[in-house]
C-alpha cells in the first residue's frame, strides 16, 4: 500500500499530466479510451501512467493480456486524485464561465473599426465598464461563419439565415477624392471623370458601374482603374490623390469634416449594401451579446 509520503518527497508532486492519465485510465480501465478522452496517443497515456507508477514507487493497475484491473494501491490513489481532479475542472469551468460573462469577441471589417466603432467605444466602455471588447478584423463580407467571434458586424446584401441579425444602416456610396487632384483635374460634371483615375475595391467590383448607371452614365471609361484589397487602403489612396474613390459615406465623415476628402457629386448609391449586427440565434440574450446589441443599434441612429 501507498504509505506516508516522505518529508523529503512532500514538496515534489508527479507531473500533473501523468496523474490526469492515471484518473482518466482508472475510471474507464481503457488506454485507448482514457487517450480519446485526452486527445493524446495510447503509448503516450501509457507512458504517463509508468513514469507515475515509477515516482511513486508502487504499481497501480494489474495488466492480464488485453485487461487493466487497479491494484489496491490504484484504488487508493483514485479515491485521492479523483475528487482532486473533479475540482479543478470545477474550478476552471466556473473561471471560464465567469470570464464568459463580461467578455466579448467582436469580428468586424478593419474599416469599420477604425472609421465608425473605436471612435464611439468610449460612450460603450462609459455605460458598461465590466465588459471587456476583443475586436478581430475579418474580411468584407465574413463574418461568425469564418471566426470564433461572439459577435459580428458584418456588411452585407442580405441577412445571413442562420443568424440573428439586426440592419444597423443602410450604406451610401459615393465618389470621393482629394480635394488636390480637383484643382488639377476638375470634375465639374460625371462625364469628367474619364480623366481620372478610378480607384476600385476587390471585394466592391460592382460599386462603380452601379453608381454609373445610377448617375446616367452607364459604361463611362475613365483614364486607368487601380485596384485595392481593403478600404483602408483604398481611402488612404484617395486621400494621398492617387484617384477618385468609390466611398463610404458613413467611414469618410472625419474626412469630409477635416477636407481630406470632398464628394464631388450629389448622387449617392442607396440599398445596395447593407451593416448588419450579428450573432448566434442562441446567443441573443447572452448578457454582453444583448448589451452590445442595443448600444450598438441606438448608436447606429446617431
Amino acid at each position: 500500500m501507498i504509505g506516508p509520503i516522505p518529508a523529503t518527497m512532500s514538496q515534489r508532486l508527479p507531473p500533473l499530466k501523468a496523474i490526469e492519465a492515471f484518473v482518466a485510465v482508472a475510471r474507464t480501465l481503457s488506454l485507448s479510451k482514457a487517450g480519446r478522452e485526452l486527445n493524446i496517443t495510447k503509448s503516450a497515456v501509457s507512458r504517463r501512467i509508468q513514469a507515475l507508477e515509477r515516482d511513486l514507487g508502487a504499481p497501480l493497475f494489474r495488466r492480464g493480456g488485453k485487461s487493466l484491473e487497479l491494484t489496491a494501491d490504484g484504488h487508493a490513489y483514485l479515491r485521492l486524485t479523483g475528487p482532486a481532479f473533479d475540482a479543478l475542472h470545477q474550478a476552471a469551468s466556473m473561471l471560464s464561465t465567469a470570464r464568459r460573462s463580461k467578455c466579448l469577441h467582436v469580428a468586424l471589417p478593419q474599416s469599420y473599426a477604425s472609421g465608425w466603432l473605436m471612435p464611439r467605444l468610449s460612450t460603450f466602455y462609459g455605460r458598461h465598464p465590466d465588459i471587456e471588447l476583443h475586436l478581430d478584423s475579418i474580411g468584407y463580407f465574413d463574418g461568425l461563419e469564418a471566426t470564433e467571434a461572439d459577435v459580428a458586424i458584418r456588411v452585407a446584401r442580405s441577412p445571413p439565415a442562420s443568424l440573428h441579425s439586426d440592419k444597423l444602416m443602410n450604406l451610401v456610396q459615393l465618389p470621393v477624392c482629394s480635394p488636390s487632384i480637383l484643382r488639377k483635374a476638375p470634375l465639374r460634371s460625371i462625364a469628367d471623370l474619364a480623366v481620372h483615375t478610378r480607384l476600385t475595391l476587390a471585394s466592391m467590383p460592382d460599386a462603380w458601374p452601379q453608381w454609373l448607371q445610377l448617375a446616367g452614365y452607364p459604361g463611362l471609361a475613365c483614364r486607368r482603374t487601380q485596384e485595392f484589397d481593403t478600404m483602408p487602403i483604398l481611402m488612404q489612396a484617395a486621400r494621398d490623390g492617387l484617384g477618385v474613390a468609390m466611398g463610404i459615406e458613413a467611414l469618410c465623415r472625419s474626412d469630409f469634416e477635416e477636407r481630406r476628402l470632398v464628394a464631388p457629386f450629389r448622387e449617392r448609391l442607396e440599398g445596395v449594401l447593407s451593416l448588419y449586427f450579428c450573432s448566434r440565434k442562441q446567443d441573443v440574450s447572452r448578457r454582453p451579446v444583448r448589451l452590445f446589441r442595443e448600444w450598438l443599434i441606438a448608436e447606429s441612429m446617431t
